[in-house]
């Protein structure tokens, strides 16, 4: 199998779908908050509006290459499936195209986490490694365990990644045997720490999460695997009656599509009394809001629970 070489990488709907703005998340290493902070609310809306992305997956994040090309530019494009994002569009996990250059060759890339530290701070550095640099990195990033080439050192954790060897602070991850317990109360906290940060269409990482991603991070950080899309998310999980949601179970929203049918597009987390949590829509920020009295709560077409 590959990983994932780059911080985070995009998966795009195909070779010729990013634009001259999108050249900083093709690179790697990745300048994704160069790119970011370049995109104005016109040209995030078309990353919507015309599906360019359609998901992210990452550093040391395993996929298996299912086909390579060349764009019209030259550049080597793999098309990958990832097999920790469940889709409906293939049975073997989320597909899509991403750089050559965004990815590594390693028969130790594994999809199981038994032998991973797990970032569990909102964002992290991933210092010491060969090159010198240090890397930025999402939460629930999750990269193999390595020995401390310096002897017992409480306060880093090291891990070996397609980067080479370098070190975590230990209060930023989780090691195997660790975790947070799965309640409604853990995923409240966590999903709060992420207050105010801006939507991103296909969006899988702290540095912008869609309503879909947000979810499936804040489950996947409780051990709990979601799809990784609100219309696979739905077709998931227990069935509740609306009047009988609480904390923790999932409210899914439904809309018209382009041809009039309606179809659910849009999945927050219940944090009772009234209050959701969400990544609202392109241009929006994620946030605690009220259901009641909302469009929301005249668009909510089920609820789910899997706690």
């Amino acid at each position: 199998m590959s990983c994932v070489a780059v911080a985070v990488a995009g998966l795009w709907a195909s070779p010729e779908a990013p634009r001259a703005i999108d050249a900083p998340a093709l690179a790697n290493p990745v300048l994704l908050e160069r790119w970011l902070a370049a995109l104005d609310d016109d040209t995030r809306l078309t990353l919507c509006q015309e599906k360019l992305l359609a998901t992210q997956v990452l550093l040391d994040t395993p996929v298996e290459i299912l086909e390579r090309t060349v764009d019209s530019q030259g550049l080597e494009w793999c098309r990958v499936m990832v097999p920790s994002q469940a889709s409906s569009l293939d049975d073997r996990g989320y597909p899509g195209w991403l750089p050559a250059r965004q990815l590594h060759d390693d028969p130790g890339c594994r999809p199981d986490h038994d032998d991973r530290a797990c970032v569990i701070a909102p964002i992290t550095w991933l210092r010491g490694l060969p090159s010198g640099e240090s890397l930025k990195l999402s939460f629930l990033t999750r990269l193999r365990l390595a020995t401390s080439p310096d002897g017992e050192d409480s306060s880093r954790v090291w891990v070996e990644t397609s980067l080479g060897r370098g070190w975590l602070p230990r209060d930023s991850v989780h090691l195997p045997g660790e975790g947070f317990p799965a309640t409604a109360a853990t995923l409240e906290t966590l999903g709060r720490r992420f207050d105010g940060l801006r939507y991103l269409w296909a969006g899988n990482s702290s540095f912008g999460y869609d309503c879909s991603g947000l979810v499936h991070s804040l489950f996947a950080a409780v051990d709990i695997a979601l799809p990784r899309d609100a219309h696979d998310q739905v077709k998931t999980g227990q069935p509740v009656e609306p009047g009988d949601r609480c904390a923790g179970d999932l409210l899914f929203f439904e809309k018209p599509n382009d041809e009039g049918r309606l179809v659910v597009d849009h999945v927050a987390l219940y944090l009772g009394e009234d209050r959701m949590l969400h990544s609202p829509t392109n241009n929006a920020r994620i946030e605690c809001r009220r259901l009641g009295g909302s469009d929301y709560a005249r668009q909510l077409c089920a609820v789910r629970r899997y706690l």
